[in-house]
């Protein structure tokens, strides 16, 4: 594939932040007619614009005038992070005075991954309530807090500004039959090993084993990239969990179920972009991906939509504003673009995947 000089030097920053690889030679030989703002703008959008900031404090002849463009979107993320980091400290000893045990699951969890937790994008919290998902419900609107359901996966509150999604269920239980055996799969971890704790705050947080969230990471980032399309922080977040987790997952029995589930190719096909691209170790990828499970065109394909989709333009914002009926239109445009997506899990599974959707919508209606 044929880069950017902006898109190779982001990818140079990436994995010298991450301590991947000894870039002081890429380094060396940087064009000169780098376009800066350009650059900032694709770390942005690709969710790395704190991660390539710290690689590039580490270049050469850098000016003080050039990474000011980059620090107060530093402090913006380290200061949200910081909240979300109150919030979650808040929400565990709100939920242990209620009875209430919580798992956190992605999200700030994954930050602790990387050489600074702070400069890890992030979204929502989410958590899962171990069963008391309507009690835990219950006691947050008791607290003077709206919760709004959204389908049958999770609730949605704000908690001092911070979205939060309470889960019912891990996974889309009611769109595939992937999503249910996955659920199934990831219930049983979590009976047969319990969970980890990690320390927030001064504060003990459990998180998933590394064998659940093998499996519930990749089945996230799968979702993302037939919905929407991935961004280079899902692969990071994927090869560094790898990478920092791979003397305890069981990668025989993780093979097994992406196989069993049509996944398997693809997320090879990320690693393998994590890998190629990123630098990362190719040691620690050999466990869950092997020749001939993903090829080249295939992980190709899905770093050009990482890097040129045209639909992740439009923010989730602008999305939920639109008009409902051109809301409709570009949620079927989008769709349909990821046609090639659905054929490399199972041929047909696009068509089988419509004809569900348009049975949904069916049932949808109000015929009163």
């Amino acid at each position: 594939m044929n880069f950017s000089p902006e898109q190779n030097l982001l990818f140079s920053l990436v994995k010298t932040s991450l301590c991947l690889r000894d870039n002081r030679e890429a380094f060396s030989v940087i064009p000169k007619d780098i376009d800066w703002s350009s650059l900032v703008n694709l770390a942005a959008r690709q969710g790395v614009l704190c991660v390539a900031r710290d690689g590039l404090v580490q270049m050469p002849g850098i000016s003080r005038e050039l990474l000011l463009r980059w620090e107060l979107s530093v402090q913006k993320l380290e200061a949200r992070n910081r909240k979300q980091r109150a919030v979650i400290k808040e929400l565990v000893a709100l939920f242990n005075e209620n009875g209430i045990e919580m798992l956190l699951l992605k999200g700030i969890g994954l930050s602790e991954l990387y050489p600074d937790p702070y400069h890890r994008e992030s979204g929502d919290i989410d958590i899962f309530l171990f069963g008391d998902y309507e009690k835990g419900n219950k006691v947050i609107e008791e607290s003077g807090i709206e919760v709004e359901k959204e389908g049958s996966k999770h609730s949605k509150f704000y908690f001092k500004g911070v979205p939060v999604e309470n889960h019912k269920t891990f996974l889309n239980v009611d769109c595939t039959q992937t999503d249910k055996n996955l659920e199934k799969y990831l219930h049983a971890t979590l009976t047969e090993q319990g969970y980890d704790t990690i320390i927030i705050d001064g504060v003990q947080v459990r998180i998933p084993v590394p064998d659940f969230t093998a499996i519930f990471l990749a089945r996230h980032n799968i979702t993302h990239f037939l919905a929407s399309g991935l961004v280079l922080r899902h692969f990071c977040d994927l090869a560094l969990f790898f990478e920092q987790n791979r003397e305890r997952i069981d990668f025989a029995r993780f093979e097994k179920v992406m196989r069993e589930n049509g996944q398997y190719r693809l997320i090879c096909s990320f690693l393998a972009i994590a890998q190629n691209y990123l630098g990362f170790s190719k040691v620690s990828l050999t466990e869950c991906s092997e020749k001939g499970q993903h090829t080249t065109g295939l992980a190709e394909r899905i770093l050009n939509d990482t890097l040129y989709n045209k639909y992740r333009s439009v923010d989730k914002k602008e999305f939920e504003e639109m008009w409902v009926p051109r809301r409709k239109f570009f949620g079927l445009k989008l769709f349909f673009s990821s046609k090639w997506k659905y054929d490399s899990i199972e041929r047909g599974l696009f068509h089988k995947t419509f004809l569900f959707r348009v049975f949904q919508n069916f049932q949808a209606i109000n015929w009163k």
